[in-house]
């Protein structure tokens, strides 16, 4: 019998990694993404004094990143370097950091550039009479020098980004749509702060003409830049923030003495907080620390709180570079440069706060006489249809619920009702109570340890938290499971999940039913105009429109095409949608283009894109054709309303933004 083969090797010896190896495990951590690639070529122009960059993608960035600038270029000394791993011209000693007034500094980013595509630079310096061709290899060394023909600056070329690293490469490819808009939006974040600068960014696809994608126009001042980048509608509603020092109370709150100093500057645009100004995401939200783009956790979310005490269903535009001593910044943080710890954090928070709650507090209290006028009738006209035209308020309760009350768990949510809750549906909870309480006495019951209890969000938490919350606990399907526990006052279904009750507002879930069938199902009618009216729109818009000029069509809009004509005059609008009283526009147009460009990839679903004021007819026609408030509904009507919400993309609320479900109380804390 053969002996058995011993199992047990010996240590291998350790060694040091070879110099190829180490420059590829570093590299790999410097430039992670298309969007760090770009931005690391950007920075080097703007560090090399460019008036005008041009960053070329071919495929979305997979098969080419260019970026071509017209600043200082490069001296034929420093050729063999700049491929090199830690060569820049940037600094010598680290305690040089403190100084650093440019983009980069670390000597990386060609260098890696170099190990994961194929790096060649086409460069002249003022001094040199003609320019140079150079290629490198995948650790950076030049291996070609050869003298060519431009003008002084310089061109980097990457090409197939990743191509080294076959795992990176796939991945990148699998979300090469979703890595270009990331890229793009880095992009914007240097658009914007580079005044007197030029930058524009193209993407070719492979068989197709070169579509532009962003430009600015060499303007001295940021909202310009805003302009540049995305339209003139974005400017809308922004204004400047000025800086405020802190009162005591914020001082205070962020354990800060009364007697400190504001010894820093900053440069600021928000948006105003009324409704429709804001956005639905936090998109537009850039943060720069002495121009430096970067990520600050801290302030944006301290933003988006304080706004969300003025406007809960949105977020504002922000536009903040802060500027400080360089001694109280450090850059030295992360490979990508995006994180800087700041010494003086609590005093920029404390600042910033107090100057948004001055400002919004300020913008707030500006009403004119016709939207006080507005705002009067609409809160009569709400009360008033609830509860002068309606027959006595009666609660149909099943015999489960007769005996099962507390007083004070509805009471808790009843007592603190912000602003925040809709008119109708707070009176009405209001006289839920009132009419449980006749049931049977009320016995305060300890909280059951073998449940957990799902709904903590009070009746005046707003309305985005409410809706989160729901979002976690609730599924399409959930709706289905409900039980229908009755109708209250002609107007709002109680129903029951496990140990969970739930007001359902029977107009606004349904009106929403209707909203989205409309929205997904409506071709507007073209009515054709006598003469085709010529659009002037920016290169990136107008690239826009040509590829869903589908969408654009399901919106009633109709154009001729001629792509021969120069950027900004290829469309003409030849049919425009119309329906009874609504007249539609080119600020329609220009708003739909909008919307498809910040849902990105979006795009590509079922879902058809509006423009505000034909969402405003569509839910006009869905709130005409829906259950009304004041209709007695059988068991199986309001059965029907609470299914019809396993069909809606957003359950959560109507076109109006009037909530159609809220939790009402949990059973858990009552004792039967």
């Amino acid at each position: 019998m053969d002996e058995p083969v011993a199992t047990i090797e010996k240590s291998k010896k350790i060694e040091a990694i070879n110099k190829e190896t180490i420059h590829h495990i570093c590299s790999g951590q410097v430039v992670l993404d298309l969007a760090i690639a770009i931005k690391e070529l950007v920075e080097n122009s703007l560090d090399s004094r460019a008036t005008v960059i041009d960053v070329k993608l071919i495929d979305y960035g997979k098969t080419c990143i260019s970026v071509n600038d017209n600043g200082s270029g490069v001296l034929e000394q420093d050729f063999e370097g700049l491929g090199l791993k830690h060569h820049t011209s940037k600094l010598r000693e680290f305690t040089d950091l403190t100084e650093v007034n440019t983009f980069g500094f670390r000597g990386e980013a060609l260098s890696s550039l170099c190990a994961l595509s194929e790096l060649s630079i086409i460069t002249r310096h003022a001094s040199s009479e003609h320019g140079f061709k150079l290629e490198f290899d995948r650790n950076g060394i030049l291996m070609r020098k050869e003298p060519c023909a431009r003008e002084k600056g310089t061109t980097v070329h990457a090409r197939n980004i990743f191509k080294n690293l076959p795992v990176r490469a796939k991945e990148f490819q699998k979300n090469l749509k979703k890595e270009y808009a990331r890229a793009i939006q880095v992009l914007y974040s240097y658009c914007l702060v580079s005044t007197n600068i030029k930058i524009t960014c193209t993407n070719l696809m492979t068989g197709k003409s070169s579509n532009l994608i962003v430009a600015t126009r060499n303007t001295d001042d940021v909202l310009s830049n805003v302009n540049s980048v995305f339209g003139k509608k974005s400017l809308d509603g922004i204004v400047k923030l000025e800086l405020q020092p802190p009162d005591e109370t914020v001082l205070q709150e962020y354990n800060l003495s009364s007697n400190i100093t504001v010894d820093f500057d900053w440069e600021c645009y928000v948006s105003t907080c009324d409704h429709a100004i804001g956005r639905s995401s936090p998109d537009r939200q850039f943060f720069y620390v002495n121009g430096r783009p970067c990520d600050l956790t801290k302030v944006s979310k301290l933003i988006n709180s304080v706004y969300h005490k003025y406007n809960n269903k949105q977020y504002p535009f922000i536009f903040l570079n802060i500027k400080l001593d360089r001694q109280c910044a450090d850059v030295n943080v992360t490979p990508d440069k995006r994180t800087i710890f700041v010494t003086q954090e609590r005093l920029i928070l404390a600042t910033l706060k107090f100057s948004l709650i001055t400002k919004w507090d300020k913008l707030q209290r500006n009403f004119t006489a016709k939207t006080l006028t507005e705002l009067n009738f609409g809160l009569k006209r709400t009360i008033s249809s609830n509860y002068t035209h309606l027959p006595a308020k009666r609660l149909q309760m099943s015999p489960s619920l007769s005996h099962t009350t507390k007083d004070d768990a509805i009471q808790t949510h009843i007592k603190s009702m912000k602003k925040h809750v809709d008119v109708e549906m707070m009176i009405n909870i209001a006289i839920i109570k009132e009419k449980l309480n006749e049931k049977g006495s009320i016995v305060r019951a300890p909280i059951s340890t073998a449940k957990r209890i799902k709904y903590r969000i009070q009746m005046e938490a707003n309305q985005s938290e409410a809706e989160k919350e729901l979002q976690r606990e609730l599924t399409k399907d959930s709706f289905g499971k409900m039980e229908i526990i009755g109708q209250f006052n002609l107007g709002f279904i109680i129903a029951r999940l496990e140990d969970d009750l739930f007001i359902i507002d029977q107009h606004a879930t349904d009106e929403k039913f209707r909203f989205e069938k409309l929205s997904n199902e409506t071709k507007l009618k073209t009515q054709k105009l006598i003469a085709p009216k010529l659009l002037n729109f920016s290169a990136l818009n107008e690239t826009i429109l040509i590829e869903h000029q589908q969408t654009f069509e399901d919106n009633g809009f109709t154009f001729n095409i001629n792509e021969q004509a120069e950027p900004g005059k290829k469309i003409e609008l030849i049919g425009m949608p119309v329906s009874g009283h609504w007249q539609f526009g080119q600020e329609d147009i220009e708003e739909l283009v909008f919307l498809i460009r910040e849902a990105g990839n979006e795009t590509k679903n079922k879902h058809i894109y509006r423009p505000s004021r034909v969402r405003q007819m569509l839910a006009s026609r869905a709130c005409r054709s829906a259950v009304m408030i004041g209709t007695a509904l059988n068991i199986g009507e309001m059965q029907k309303l609470i299914m019809q919400m396993t069909q809606m993309q957003n359950p959560w609320n109507c076109p109006h933004g009037r909530p159609t479900i809220r939790h009402l109380l949990s059973l858990l804390l009552i004792n039967k």
